[in-house]
């Protein structure tokens, strides 16, 4: 609560107990309490040994133990949460090579019939498919898609169009 009113001091002291409290560094943790003698009696009523967890929560429950538990599985150090070795996957197949070396190379005619294919698919065979241009005839679109259009990008990445004088 004194660190949400920003009482000042009070956060670098509720960081200390926070790592005091991960480190399980129970004497350091009574030291920054307000009084350290009624923290120690707590802690000694409720757990009568220093333990790798602190009362505030317990052992199922311990934010501390299962941050250690994360940080351990994610560095592999942990022997139950140690990953195992790479596993080779087989070979690709003859077709699966075939597949492979045919993606991506398909010549317009080819384009055009798996393009017919959706025409008809998407019911437009006598006419055009919703999503072509009432504006432009097949031929003129065609034409449109064969012009190489230029285009000046320049003042979009603020690059000077000017060629500076030497």
């Amino acid at each position: 609560a004194d660190v949400a009113l920003g009482i000042p001091g009070t956060r670098d002291r509720d960081d200390e107990l926070t790592k005091a409290r991960a480190a399980l560094n129970w004497q350091k943790h009574f030291e920054l309490s307000f009084d350290p003698d009624t923290a120690r009696a707590y802690h000694d009523e409720d757990l009568d040994v220093d333990t790798d967890f602190c009362a505030m929560c317990g052992h199922d429950w311990c934010s501390v133990r299962i941050s250690k538990e994360i940080q351990e599985f994610a560095s592999g150090k942990s022997e139950e949460y140690r990953r195992d070795k790479p596993v080779l996957s087989a070979a690709l197949t003859p077709e699966q090579q075939e597949v492979l070396t045919k993606r991506g190379v398909l010549s317009p005619e080819e384009i055009h019939k798996l393009a017919s294919k959706t025409k008809a698919a998407v019911g437009a065979v006598e006419s055009k498919a919703s999503c072509h241009s009432d504006f432009v005839d097949s031929t003129g679109a065609q034409q449109k898609q064969e012009q190489l259009v230029q285009l000046n990008t320049s003042p979009a990445h603020n690059i000077s169009t000017k060629v500076p004088l030497i």
